[in-house]
């Protein structure tokens, strides 16, 4: 089964991730979810241990969640030699330079931010894993299939378009 590993930079951000329904929209496409909490600048040896062990128990995502500083994501890349993708999600504005402006050769993905970053983020990492998973390839089809929204044509706005 596939596996994304969502890291937290602080505890308080757990609400935001309740929130969001991120879990639950990878739990719906198949894929396991690990939830960690991690900060990048209070606990970079454990954030380093943990990288390395997840790589070695066959990461193939990371989603970096953060506020503030967002440095996360950036850590997250490095400590992983930049050898998986990491998807960095800022929770507010705070982040989004950090995430956004990542030196050459440190890439990190921007998925959005806040709730439709880390839903975003859900479905890149599904994307990502479907390359090389038929079952997640069916079940995310599946699940975008569900989530359309139907087109509409030739309105005539002095009806009501609800």
């Amino acid at each position: 089964m596939s596996k994304v590993h969502i890291v937290l930079g602080s505890a308080s951000d757990l609400s935001a991730i309740k929130a969001s329904g991120i879990v639950q929209t990878l739990s719906d496409i198949g894929i396991t979810v690990a939830l960690s909490v991690c900060s990048a600048h209070r606990n970079l040896p454990e954030l380093e241990n943990f990288a390395h062990a997840a790589l070695k128990d066959g990461a193939k995502v990371f989603i970096g969640v953060a506020g503030m500083a967002a440095a996360l994501p950036g850590a997250l890349a490095g400590l992983t030699g930049m050898s998986i993708p990491i998807i960095g999600v800022p929770l507010d504005e705070h982040g989004i330079n950090s995430c956004l402006y990542m030196p050459p050769g440190v890439p990190v993905l921007l998925a959005g931010v806040g709730n439709a970053g880390l839903t975003n983020a859900a479905l890149a990492a599904a994307q990502i894993l479907a390359a090389n998973d038929s079952v997640v390839a069916g079940e995310l089809s599946k699940y975008l299939d569900q989530s359309k929204k139907s087109a509409r044509f030739d309105i005539n706005i002095t009806e009501d378009a609800s």
